[in-house]
């Protein structure tokens, strides 16, 4: 699905025609945003030839799971970046504890004056862009640089709800691991990997801002850079609560471990010390069934009394001084 928006003297139209906006982006002080949809083969090849797009850039849009970074073509170039959102959780029918992380890629070939993205189902707000460049027509006017940030900065905003969540899903699970809740390791792991995939794609994105902020780029001027900047700043704030959320997730999975190690070695005490009261009595019923024949205990009345009595004292002495301990 192609939806075309182009923004001339300070109106949006969305009436274009596709087949036309070579000729549109021609005139002067106007900028085309096309935003693709699940493109078929035959809507690659259309926007390939309306906007001259470089095979290479787009044999990459076709090819999902790009790896975040910013390639420079004449007269344009290529940036693949990435939004994050949480599901599964209480809309989807789960709990906090089901939330997954889900990465949205996000393709756009910028021009001087055009911006072409391609995506499958990307989480943009596509009014909410429009307003935001509406509002700014003389930016607009200047070239394609403030729409690639307006869409730069809607994609890293859902990193910060995502991560929030995550954060909160470490909270819980280091509670649950001091409640002594040692089956949340599966949970830890789960996480960990969540936030491995988000470190992978906005590490990536932030080192590809740094080619965007090149001043030998010449798509973009000076002021288009500051807000890019500002992109870049709000990447190192997510990249460095990823790492935080990381070393947190860490140490819950050694909390963990450590717990069901502790619970380990409270159940071999517990055993070790019932192995002790039955050796004691082990050893009086081994000593008295040697069959020998001169064993005063043997011929003794009272022998059986006996040994029954002795057995229960060692045994019960040895339960008191383990229950004193805290070994039972």
């Amino acid at each position: 699905m192609i939806q075309v928006h182009v923004f001339r003297k300070g109106h949006e139209e969305t009436d274009v025609p596709v087949e036309d906006l070579s000729e549109v982006r021609q005139e002067a002080g106007t900028l085309v945003w096309v935003d693709v949809v699940n493109a078929s083969k035959e809507e690659f090849a259309q926007m390939g030839e309306e906007f001259q797009i470089h095979p290479l850039a787009l044999e990459d849009c076709a090819h999902r799971h790009q790896r975040p970074k910013v390639e420079e073509y004449p007269g344009q170039a290529l940036v693949v970046a990435y939004g994050a959102q949480l599901r599964g959780g209480a809309a989807g029918g789960g709990t906090g504890a089901d939330l997954r992380c889900e990465l949205h890629e996000l393709d756009l070939i910028v021009g001087e004056n055009f911006l072409v993205d391609f995506h499958r189902g990307c989480p943009i707000d596509v009014e909410e862009v429009t307003r935001r460049v509406m509002a700014r027509p003389e930016l607009a006017a200047q070239g394609a640089g403030f729409l690639l940030y307006v869409l730069l900065d809607q994609l890293v905003d859902t990193f910060f709800p995502t991560l929030d969540g995550l954060g909160e899903q470490v909270e819980d699970l280091e509670e649950a691991v001091f409640a002594g809740d040692v089956s949340v390791q599966q949970r830890i792991f789960t996480l960990r990997k969540d936030l491995v995939a988000v470190r992978r794609v906005a590490g990536p994105m932030r080192d590809a801002m740094i080619v965007l902020l090149r001043r030998d780029l010449d798509l973009f001027d000076d002021e288009v850079r500051r807000y890019l900047q500002d992109i870049y700043d709000h990447l190192i704030r997510v990249v460095e609560s990823i790492e935080d959320y990381q070393d947190l997730a860490a140490s819950a999975l050694e909390s963990n471990l450590s717990v069901v190690s502790n619970k380990i070695n409270e159940v071999a005490r517990t055993l070790t010390a019932y192995a002790a009261i039955f050796a004691v009595i082990t050893v009086v019923t081994g000593l008295y069934g040697m069959n020998f024949h001169h064993m005063p205990e043997l011929a003794w009345r009272y022998g059986y009394a006996y040994s029954i009595a002795l057995m229960v004292a060692l045994a019960g002495g040895l339960w008191l001084y383990f229950r004193r301990k805290g070994w039972l």
